[in-house]
């Protein structure tokens, strides 16, 4: 899961299989867009950083399948599971000068994550990246918020917590997410975001031939077990004739010998692979026809309602 806070709403709670992302992004590009786009599905988060209009990173994690994909291969991803349905989208606003702080933080190296906020003295952790000059955040979540807090060489930047969109100079963490029970901290060492080169991924390829691919790519995929799944149906339905047929048979020639087995498969020739109540009722008028040749209505009687009884109990067990 990727944790972030939210910055300032712009759609949230959008399914993005309704969007044309290509173009929805490039409405963003036009816009000068500064913010993230994040993708939340139970098959991995995605997360789409703009700057100025510049789609400056990509980012898909998949903690199940311990998948981390970067760029191009991310937007593959974020493609996919969107069109699937799978996903939940929400737009957040930042201000250009902090969305390069972001970049850093989800390429950055993990020095501690998921350790329980308690089991830290926070002063003491400070004191730590101060004098070692650390270019690290701090990420402080719960199950409901997230803040952040940014260092360079170990000197304070500032915080990011939820419904900003500026590092801010200061906040009081005893009385926010870190009160949280349960409060979790990651530490990870990031670049400086001085030091950081952002590419424009847009500028660099077409997103809609990826968007285009994918798409054929699920729909193949569709057509693909669609077909699997009329196969196996057909195949469900001719086994369940047969079995019917040869049960049908046995009734026959106990009845009437090879003469009545023989009858039950030429009269069966009218029962199609659904097997419907019509086709049945014909069959049974065509068995009585030729089975007064060598018995009696009685025994013949006796041996339809066998096979009704046997046909019942088949149905049933379906």
């Amino acid at each position: 899961m990727i944790r972030l806070p939210r910055g300032i709403p712009v759609r949230q709670n959008v399914n993005p299989a309704r969007i044309n992302l290509p173009e929805a992004m490039g409405k963003l590009r036009v816009g000068d867009f500064s913010g993230y786009l994040h993708f939340v599905s139970g098959h991995g988060d995605g997360l789409v950083l703009f700057q100025s209009g510049h789609l400056i990173s990509a980012f898909f994690v998949d903690p199940e399948e311990s998948t981390r994909l970067i760029a191009y291969d991310a937007i593959a991803r974020i493609f996919q599971v969107s069109i699937r349905g799978y996903a939940i989208l929400n737009i957040y606003r930042l201000s250009s000068e902090l969305v390069p702080y972001l970049h850093a933080l989800l390429h950055g190296r993990y020095l501690q994550q998921g350790k329980a906020l308690e089991d830290f003295n926070v002063r003491s952790l400070l004191d730590y990246l101060k004098e070692n000059g650390t270019t690290a955040c701090l990420r402080v979540y719960s199950q409901e918020r997230c803040t952040l807090i940014f260092y360079d060489q170990g000197y304070p930047l500032g915080f990011f917590h939820d419904g900003a969109k500026d590092l801010e100079a200061g906040a009081d963490l005893s009385s926010s997410v870190a009160s949280d029970a349960g409060a979790l901290l990651d530490i990870v060492e990031v670049q400086s975001a001085d030091n950081l080169v952002l590419a424009d991924l847009m500028a660099s390829a077409d997103l809609r031939p990826i968007w285009q691919r994918t798409r054929k790519i699920l729909l193949d995929e569709q057509n693909q077990k669609e077909r699997e799944m009329v196969t196996s149906a057909q195949q469900h339905d001719e086994r369940r004739r047969q079995y019917l047929l040869n049960t049908l048979k046995t009734i026959g020639g106990t009845y009437l010998g090879n003469f009545g087995a023989a009858q039950v498969e030429k009269a069966f020739s009218v029962v199609g692979s659904g097997i419907t109540q019509a086709d049945m009722e014909q069959f049974f008028l065509e068995l009585q026809r030729t089975g007064r040749l060598v018995a009696s209505q009685s025994k013949i009687n006796r041996m339809i309602e066998e096979m009704r009884v046997q046909i019942d109990v088949a149905e049933s067990a379906r």
